[in-house]
């Protein structure tokens, strides 16, 4: 039996009884095994929302055979949304369900028969006869390409004058050569960063179509989670369910949507058709959810006309707090708050001047460093930001990306630099929320879910062999995550701040080569390191010289280094306590020792990273 003749027979089968017997077949028309398609009936409604205003018909459309080999979700969602709307229509009588792949149905003569279409996990480019659609369809063209376009005309005339359609999950990116098409639905499929369990936000909790949700402003749902990309555009859509960015991990991968919007049910009209989508609708435990299957109903019900719902875009939409830059307006507000100012024009140039013209290796190719940080945190912060990325823009080792957007350390994004530098961190958690302990218990769980996604990204980026560069109080951050501490060489435990002698550990070492092989003496505030510093991982590169000056009596070991470098599996870190005081930023020396660090990092400069024998 064909694939088509298979779903055409569904409708003249029907399932008078659901109990099976030994005479029964094991699975259900559609496929799936009967004891499933028993948990389907069982969640389906008893009634309609609404007693439909006459009969219905409606198609249940999916992919056609002719493309069902490559369809995605061919064997699972597929057949399992073809049971439930099955048996939402027989079991509740809202509508005659008619399944078929048979294209024929869309021509004009045919497709006037249905009141709604249903497009179940439709994909490919179906609008498109192939040469077995042809014989039955040669009342409409001679050709393939003559027929399509009889076949979108006769679409888009059946929805414009009245018609309905409901789109499930991927049916949205089917004919993705068809421009109307899109403009149906209102977006494109852009990708699924979830995968899991998710928050969603019920934007309009009196809405018709989201009764089924029982008046609630959220919910969880586990399924495979889409974004949208052009033509969306929310006030073009009645958008009422979309995804609750503080109650979902806003760390998973490919997430593509600067404004947060992830809309996941809309309904919009075209003419004077009715237009209703979800993107719920991959797992196949989601078509034995009975709230999600009442959902389905209302909006096939919307669709046939039965179910009254406004489709007129609202003007609010909700506000949506999730990981992201801070905006310069608050970020301002805060530097003011902590009394951290910027340079002046005059400081600007003081650094600029102290930049060399020149890097100390020349770049293998064009590297992008990323400067991470809250600016406000520590009062060098800002001096840091400019100076690194003077030292980039006046000797062309590197540009540098000055952000707080911690997304950018996620791996899909954080792969695209070069090296990080962690600009003064300073924060015990700087990527989680600041009023963390205000939240509640999902939002929190939320904001975990980010914190860890972003710190393994860290781990496994520094380990596949890129750079990490810790300025000043990057030490003093993260006290409780021990795997940070062993990467940057330890955390911070005290510190002094007055004029300190400075001697070189290594006065041959590349990134030494600044000093000119000579001690030196600078006003800044020096850390003094606890547990897991030690020398027997690290490269030490500079050090407090005792023999030049008292000992701050901070250290049994009077051991007090300055800057030192390591390896990290394959990756490379650079490290200095130097970077508090203002005037350390126009300090020549200084520049050159971090250029060469940050270039070290970048893997441009080699140098010997392993640690020196101990005494």
């Amino acid at each position: 039996m064909s694939y088509s003749a298979f779903l055409v027979s569904v409708v003249a089968i029907g399932i008078p009884r659901l109990a099976l017997s030994a005479a029964e077949p094991a699975r259900s028309p559609e496929g799936i095994p009967r004891h499933q398609e028993q948990r389907i009936f069982a969640a389906v409604p008893d009634k309609p929302r609404v007693p439909p205003r006459k009969p219905r018909t409606v198609l249940i459309w999916s992919t056609p055979s002719h493309f069902m080999d490559k369809d995605p979700h061919k064997g699972y969602c597929v057949p399992y949304g073809l049971c439930a709307m099955r048996l939402l229509g027989e079991k509740t009588g809202a509508y005659k369900p008619v399944i078929s792949d048979d294209l024929s149905l869309f021509l004009p003569e045919n497709i006037r028969q249905f009141d709604a279409i249903i497009m179940n996990n439709s994909c490919g480019p179906w609008i498109t006869p192939t040469e077995a659609d042809m014989p039955r369809l040669k009342s409409a063209g001679d050709t393939p390409q003559a027929v399509e376009q009889i076949l979108r005309r006769s679409f888009l005339d059946w929805l414009g004058g009245g018609g309905g359609v409901f789109a499930i999950h991927f049916a949205i990116a089917a004919n993705a050569h068809w421009p109307e098409f899109r403009e149906v639905f209102g977006a494109r499929f852009t990708g699924h960063p979830w995968n899991e369990e998710v928050g969603i936000l019920v934007e309009e909790p009196d809405y018709p179509l989201a009764a089924a949700f029982g008046g609630q402003k959220h919910f969880r749902i586990a399924d495979e989670i889409y974004q949208f990309g052009p033509p969306y555009d929310r006030s073009k859509l009645r958008v009422f369910l979309s995804i609750d960015t503080e109650r979902t991990n806003m760390g998973v991968k490919w997430i593509d949507r600067p404004d947060n919007d992830f809309a996941q049910a809309w309904t919009k009209s075209w003419g004077k058709g009715r237009v209703a989508y979800t993107g719920f609708g991959h797992r196949t435990e989601i078509f034995w959810n009975p709230v999600v299957l009442q959902f389905y109903l209302d909006a096939i019900q919307f669709a046939a006309g039965d179910l009254d719902a406004p489709t007129t875009p609202r003007d609010s939409k909700p506000s949506r707090r999730a990981p992201g830059p801070t905006p310069s307006d608050v970020r301002e507000a805060k530097m003011r708050a902590r009394k951290v100012n910027p340079p002046t024009e005059q400081q600007i140039k003081q650094i600029e001047a102290a930049c060399p013209d020149s890097a100390p290796a020349k770049p293998a190719k064009p590297r992008k460093v990323l400067v991470w940080g809250h600016v406000w945190t520590h009062t060098p912060n800002p001096y840091a930001e400019a100076a690194i990325a003077a030292l980039g823009r006046k000797t062309g080792a590197f540009s540098a990306v000055i952000s707080d957007d911690p997304r950018l350390l996620l791996g899909d994004r954080i792969v695209q630099f070069d090296a990080v530098v962690m600009n003064n961190i300073h924060e015990p958690e700087p990527f989680l929320p600041e009023d963390f302990k205000s939240l509640d218990a999902q939002q929190q769980t939320a904001a975990r879910q980010f914190d860890t996604a972003v710190k393994q990204s860290i781990m496994e980026y520094v380990r596949s062999g890129r750079g990490i560069v810790g300025i000043h109080a990057a030490t003093a951050a993260f006290q409780n995550w021990a795997e940070y501490g062993e990467m940057m060489g330890g955390f911070y435990g005290g510190h002094i701040f007055q004029d300190v002698a400075l001697k070189l550990d290594e006065p041959e070492h590349p990134i030494n080569a600044c000093f000119g092989g000579k001690p030196f003496n600078i006003n800044d505030e020096i850390y003094i390191f606890r547990g897991p510093h030690s020398r027997k991982t690290l490269r030490v590169l500079l050090s407090l010289d005792l023999a030049r000056m008292p000992d701050p009596g901070k250290r049994p070991d009077r051991d007090y280094a300055v800057s030192w470098v390591r390896m990290w599996d394959r990756g490379r870190v650079f490290y200095t306590t130097l970077g508090h005081a203002e005037s350390t930023y126009w300090n020549p020396a200084f520049l050159r020792h971090v250029l060469a660090g940050i270039q070290f990092a970048t893997g441009d400069l080699a140098a010997p990273a392993d640690p020196l024998p101990q005494p």
